[in-house]
């Protein structure tokens, strides 16, 4: 435990003061006027000071500090409890590479914008969003706080369990296939795949769930009327 607590306040300072600390070395060359704002084909259509630099170093540092009282919970499982210090660490681990991403974008912005920007970071974001999610989803508890609770998931236990393995499967599955899209496509295209994959990833839950839950429904219906047809032939 005293190994687990040392670890984890090593890896809370440095991921906390780095981007500050990149920040300060490299603002003596980024210039006066920075993009704050463009489309995904690289064309800039807004632009700020280079002190906002300072904002998301400022937001991590105060992350850190007020995070272990504002995010102190108690679980049922220790895999719950494993599973929400991962989510912190990854968290931190995004907002990081968010402030190297600016403070290239910043100086380079005239070369890169239309190569790599700020639209694939968070398309590959979220696709490892997903895959993280999709990793262990599968072996989730009824009371876990990372499940899918529905109506229909929490009456049936076989339904959660066939739920949370397809969701585990094409979340996963998925990321695996889409983060390689995200790093090598730009500009409106990347747009429409991150949309194709959002849409995929939550619209097919709630069919499949719909479809079990009919399923079920008809497999009663028959269960039922079999169990009163054998009743009147015995009588």
């Amino acid at each position: 435990m005293k190994i687990s607590k040392n670890t984890n306040k090593v890896f809370y300072a440095i991921f906390s003061t780095l981007p500050l600390l990149a920040t300060l070395f490299l603002y003596p060359i980024i210039p006066d006027r920075i993009p704050v704002h463009y489309y995904p084909d690289g064309v800039i259509d807004g632009w700020g000071s280079k002190n906002q630099l300072f904002i998301v170093p400022l937001i991590i540092i105060t992350f850190v500090l007020v995070q272990p009282r504002l995010f102190t919970l108690t679980f049922n499982h220790k895999q719950e409890d494993s599973i929400t210090k991962y989510n912190n660490y990854f968290f931190l681990i995004i907002l990081n590479i968010l402030v190297y991403i600016t403070l290239y974008i910043s100086i380079n912005y005239e070369t890169c914008l239309n190569k790599f920007n700020f639209f694939n970071f968070f398309s590959c974001s979220l696709c490892l969003i997903f895959g993280f999610i999709g990793n262990y989803i599968p072996y989730s508890k009824r009371n876990s706080s990372f499940s899918i609770r529905t109506k229909c998931t929490l009456k049936n236990e076989l339904i959660w369990r066939k739920v949370h393995n397809f969701c585990g499967l094409v979340w996963l599955s998925g990321s695996i296939v889409f983060f390689p899209m995200f790093i090598f496509n730009n500009g409106y295209y990347l747009t429409f795949i991150t949309l194709l994959m959002l849409l995929i990833f939550i619209i097919s839950p709630i069919i499949y769930i719909h479809y079990l839950n009919k399923k079920s429904i008809n497999d009663k219906f028959i269960k039922k009327h079999k169990t009163m047809r054998q009743y009147h032939l015995k009588i």
